[in-house]
Parts: C-alpha cells; sequence; structure tokens
C-alpha cells in the first residue's frame, strides 16, 4: 500500500470514529497501520494532528493542550517504554481505565463552573457548556479550590444506560447526544468520569489528585498505584479477567503515566513533545471477535471515484455495540477474502467503535473466486468501471455522488458550520447546486420548498459559507484532499501563493509528486480555477520559514489570531519549547515557568510580545 493511501486510510477511519456512526476499521488494525506508517514516513504530516470531534458551537481554546496518546500493544511495549526513562528516578505510577468515550475539560474559576469544552484536536475544542444543567457528574460549583484550573475527564454513557440507543455504539451515541440542539432532556444518561487536574501545583502525585476529585464528591475514574512491572502486570491482568467488563463504563485499555508530576517536565525535555508526552502510554487490549454470516456488499463512491465496499452481516454484539456493517475497504480486499454469500466472517471491534471484517472462515482452501458480490457498474452513475491500482473506479467526470462527496468534503475542510450532508444532498438532487462552486453562489431563493428552513435557519447556512470565502492559499491548497498536503507540509515545500502551488515541478519528496499528479488531472484543475474564482485568496506575507516560535503568557491578542499573524510573518507556529525554536515569546522575560526554563536552558531567543509583533499589536486593537 502506497504511503498517500494509507494517510487517506487512516484520516478517514479517525474522522469515522470521531464523527459519525459508521466506523471503518478495527482498533487493532488503525493502530497496525499507524504504526506502519510511522516506520516509513515518520514525518508525516498525518502524525502532527489528532482525532477532531466536527465543532457545533463555538470554539474554545485550550489553556494546556490535551494531547494524544503514545500506544503499547503488549507488556512487552511497556517494558520498552520502562527502559527509554530508566534514567529518570521514578517512584511509582498510577494506571487507570482508558474511557472509551469523549474526552472534556471542565474550567473553574473561583470555585465556580466558567464552561465545559470538548477535546476538539487538541488545541481548539468545542464549547458544550451547555451539558452541565443535565450532566449531575458536572458541578455548577467546587469547594475544594478557588484556582483557576481544569477538570478534565471523560463523557460516557454506562453499558447499563437506560438510554435507548438503537443498537449504536455507547460512544457514537453519546457524541450524538452532546451535539443535540433540540430535546436535550436525554442528556441525563450521560455521565462525566472524572482523571485529571490542570493546576493545584501544590498536589505533586497524579494519584492523589484523583483521590481529592473523588472525596470532593466527584465521579472519578478507578485507579490503582503501581512501583515496578511486575505490579503494573499484575493490575493489567486482572483489567483483562474482571475489571473490563465489571465497570459501568466501556474501555479500549488502561493509561499508564509516572505518578510524580514533577518528573513530567525532565521526561518530555528528553524527547520531542508534539503527538503525545512521553510520561505516559496507552496499554491497548487485544482484540474482541465474533463470528457471523455476510448477507451482501454494497458499493459506495467516493469523490475520487473509488468504490469502497461495505459487507453487511448478520447483527453481532461486540463490547456493548450491534455490529451489522463493517467496511471491507477496496476491491482488491474481497477478492483476498473471497467474500461469497452465506460465508461465515470473523468480525472484529476491540473495545473501540470501529468494526472490521478478520477473516473470511468460509474460504479456507477454497481455490476461485465467485464475483457474485462485485459491483458491475457505478451504483451512482451505472458508468462502467475500470481498475485502478486496489480499487474500481468510476470514471464518469458527471457522477453525481463524486460530486456530492466533494462537496461535502469541501465543508468538513472547511469546517462550516451549520451545512449538514443530508442539506447538501437535498439542494443537489433539487439541482440548486451541481458543485462547490454554486455552495458559495447560493441564495434564499435556493432554498424555496426546501423543508425545514425556516428565514433563520437559510440565513445562517448562507452566513457560513460566505464566511468561509476567505482563506490564505496554503489554506485552499491543503483543503483539495491532495494526499499528505497540508499547511505545515507545503510551508517545508516553500509554497506559499497560488502562484508558486502552480509552477512547482519538483517529485523530489512523495508530497511533491502527489501535487504534481493531482495537477495533471483536468478535472482538478478546472476545481482549482474556479474555486479562484470564488474565494477570496488573502495573501500572506511570509515568504519563507524564519524558523519556529513559541509563545507563554498573556498576549495582547486571542492566541489564534496571534498564531495567524506569527504564520503570515514567515515563522511556524510549535505548541512546544523544543530545541530546535528560535524564538520564545513571553510576557516577562525575566519570569517564571516551565517553558521559559526549558528555553534558557536550551539558549533560545527570548522576545516580549511588543518587541516580536511590534505594530501588528496595534492592527489588533
Amino acid at each position: 500500500m502506497k504511503i498517500d493511501e494509507m494517510v487517506k486510510l487512516l484520516t478517514d477511519a479517525r474522522d469515522a470514529y470521531y464523527n459519525t456512526a459508521k466506523p471503518l476499521m478495527s482498533d487493532m488494525e488503525f493502530d497496525e497501520l499507524e504504526e506502519k506508517l510511522r516506520e516509513l514516513d515518520p514525518e508525516n504530516p498525518y502524525f502532527f494532528s489528532v482525532g477532531i470531534l466536527q465543532p457545533q458551537g463555538e470554539k474554545i481554546k485550550h489553556t494546556t493542550p490535551m494531547l494524544s496518546m503514545a500506544k503499547a500493544k503488549n507488556i512487552e511495549d511497556v517494558r520498552t517504554w520502562l527502559k527509554r526513562l530508566a534514567g529518570v528516578e521514578i517512584t511509582g505510577f498510577v494506571l487507570e481505565p482508558k474511557i472509551d468515550g469523549l474526552s472534556a475539560a471542565c474550567r473553574y474559576k473561583n470555585g465556580k463552573l466558567v464552561y465545559v469544552a470538548t477535546r476538539g484536536d487538541g488545541e481548539v475544542g468545542q464549547d458544550v457548556t451547555h451539558i452541565a444543567e443535565y450532566i449531575s457528574d458536572i458541578p455548577q460549583n467546587i469547594l475544594f479550590s478557588k484556582d483557576d484550573i481544569e477538570i478534565r475527564g471523560e463523557l460516557y454513557l454506562p453499558r447499563t444506560t437506560e438510554y435507548n440507543t438503537e443498537g449504536k455504539p455507547l460512544r457514537n451515541s453519546c457524541v450524538g447526544l452532546i451535539n443535540r440542539k433540540e430535546n436535550r432532556d436525554d442528556l441525563k444518561f450521560v455521565r462525566f468520569a472524572v482523571y485529571q487536574v490542570v493546576g493545584l501545583e501544590k498536589i505533586t502525585l497524579e494519584s492523589e489528585r484523583i483521590k481529592l476529585l473523588r472525596d470532593s464528591g466527584m465521579n472519578a475514574v478507578n485507579y490503582s498505584t503501581a512501583s515496578d512491572i511486575a505490579e503494573i502486570e499484575e493490575f493489567y491482568n486482572s483489567y483483562m479477567n474482571e475489571f473490563r467488563d465489571q465497570w459501568e463504563y466501556e474501555t479500549d485499555g488502561l493509561i499508564l503515566s509516572v505518578d510524580d508530576r514533577r518528573l513530567f517536565e525532565e521526561i518530555d525535555s528528553m524527547w520531542v513533545v508534539d503527538h503525545h508526552h512521553h510520561y505516559s502510554i496507552a496499554l491497548k487490549p487485544p482484540s474482541q471477535s465474533k463470528e457471523t454470516k455476510i448477507r451482501e456488499i454494497i458499493w459506495q463512491v467516493s469523490r475520487q471515484g473509488n468504490l469502497v465496499p461495505v459487507a453487511l452481516f448478520e447483527p453481532v454484539v461486540i463490547g456493548g455495540a450491534k455490529l451489522e456493517r463493517a467496511t471491507l475497504n477496496n476491491y482488491e480486499n474481497v477478492i483476498r477474502l473471497k467474500v461469497q454469500r452465506g460465508d461465515t466472517l470473523v468480525v472484529q471491534r476491540a473495545n473501540d467503535v470501529i468494526p472490521f471484517v478478520q477473516e473470511n472462515r468460509s474460504s479456507h482452501g477454497r481455490s476461485d473466486f465467485n464475483e457474485e458480490f462485485v459491483a458491475r457498474e457505478c451504483p451512482s452513475c451505472a458508468s462502467r468501471l475500470v481498475r485502478a491500482g486496489v480499487h474500481l473506479r468510476c470514471v464518469n467526470p458527471a457522477c453525481e455522488e463524486q460530486s456530492i462527496q466533494k462537496i461535502i468534503y469541501w465543508v468538513k475542510s472547511c469546517d462550516i458550520e451549520n451545512v449538514a450532508e443530508a442539506t447538501v444532498r437535498t439542494l443537489f438532487s433539487l439541482g440548486r447546486i451541481k458543485n462547490i462552486r454554486d455552495l458559495y453562489n447560493i441564495t434564499e431563493k435556493d432554498f424555496e420548498g426546501v423543508e425545514g428552513f425556516a428565514e433563520k435557519k437559510v440565513a445562517n447556512f448562507i452566513n457560513e459559507v460566505r464566511a468561509s470565502r476567505k482563506m490564505t492559499p496554503r489554506e485552499f491548497i491543503g483543503r483539495l484532499g491532495i494526499p499528505l498536503v497540508q499547511k505545515k507540509s507545503l510551508v517545508k515545500l516553500g509554497i506559499f501563493t497560488v502562484e508558486d502551488f502552480l509552477s512547482y515541478q519538483d517529485d523530489t519528496y512523495v508530497i511533491g509528486r502527489n501535487i504534481r499528479e493531482w495537477k495533471n488531472d483536468l478535472s482538478n484543475m478546472a476545481l482549482f480555477k474556479e474555486l479562484c474564482e470564488v474565494l477570496d485568496l488573502v495573501v500572506e506575507t511570509g515568504a519563507t520559514v524564519k524558523g519556529k516560535v513559541c509563545m507563554t503568557g498573556k498576549g495582547p491578542g486571542k492566541r489564534n489570531e496571534l498564531i495567524k499573524i506569527i504564520e503570515e510573518m514567515g515563522y511556524e507556529f510549535s505548541n512546544t519549547v523544543t530545541k530546535d525554536l528560535e524564538i520564545l515569546i513571553c510576557e516577562d522575560a525575566a519570569g517564571k515557568s516551565s517553558k521559559l526554563d526549558n528555553a534558557r536552558k536550551n539558549g533560545i531567543k527570548l522576545m516580549s510580545y511588543e518587541e516580536f509583533f511590534g505594530d501588528k499589536i496595534v492592527d489588533m486593537e
């Protein structure tokens, strides 16, 4: 499998995991594919992002990023992790469940709840403060601290919930409830298990912080402490044999962390911190699986015209979720599995929400392959299909489903809110939109006869679309869906303008080859030209990458606005202080913070906000 195909499959699977009720692959398959990509291309832009919940409300910038977790597939991987920490004097560890829910943070000031936000992409989350009035586990006031603190935890539906999930996975049902705009009373079924406090620096042990949360009456996670690998393995065995079936929440492993928070900075300073911290690790359990009989295979059309096979089978319940379908990824996999009517499939879920077909038990010893389930023509436009790598592909440029999928992909990549897939399909079927350009030319008149769209809803739709017109050339190019191409990767290639993109011919790197291949497709370039005509592209002032810049302390404006200015000035923004950092922008160069200490230790240049931004601060006021 090519790198771009691996990235696309991983990205699609991650998007499905966070945003839909139609997962694409098992947790184990996902981890293995991610690890293979890391071996082949460790600097791939994919690894600099984490799972994203599509935003439904206002966005909140996390004061301390909620990073993802490094993974261990077994106890041996844990031993390897411990060897890496051998130079640090660690006296103990804390173990807690990795709950299969939706991560969230509750901010408190002077003991009062300020907001509740989802994890989002780890940097920016979704404001879901409204859920606090329904969920009893989220107190409006706390008594144990008047400091500015953040209590983090996991939103979930218990295994024994009385809420009717209609057979959908508990996690997906929970996400659906959180995103509801109406009929929110069912949020009372959602629970919030707390596991971490950001702040309260006087309490240095993670285990003591969890105990404080529990003693304060909050729904704290079940946890244990360990002093060495033997005790870690003992607790893990108890988890596998007892706890994961006894705990009220579904889990997909354990979180193992150094207990003493005073060691965190020392540990992280030994490696680059981008995707995850190094003082903790997620220990994943082996997959659970069940046998079932296949009913049929349906074929779905992607925006590239690839046909994606989806197996429909007799319902099975794994990890509390009722499963009836799983992607087979591509045509080549259908051939490999030799799937025929009535075959017995082994379906895995790995305590996650992403099922996949592990094997076809009935195909053992089968030499021939009956193609009764293979698509003969495009299910959307009935055009002939061609073989394209591992896929069957519809090459009809007028295929309606491809056009719809392109519009939906653009809406998601631009974070355009109030534009649902169902609405896109309705407008397309009525002939009001046929491509992405039409989306930007839509008027109130186009909504005549569209059920459920009153004046306010129509206005919100149009305003959201119009607001998305303005973007930088790099943002625009990064949203075209070219494999591996994102804003950061374009910086490395020196692409800052439309002209840079059009003239780029260097195929030294995989990303460059992907750009050239994409431009060689006439339909892609037609789309590019159309979008250039309707978008408001704001030229970036930075033509070269001057180096990495980080910020600490309170700045003169909103963080995301400052980051945008930094990038426009030609710098690359970093959330953490690393050895290759060029500048740390700070409120007080003589101040005390972990970032400042780390910067001084590594000889990194310190600049005040006034010195770095200069007259740009005046422009923000």
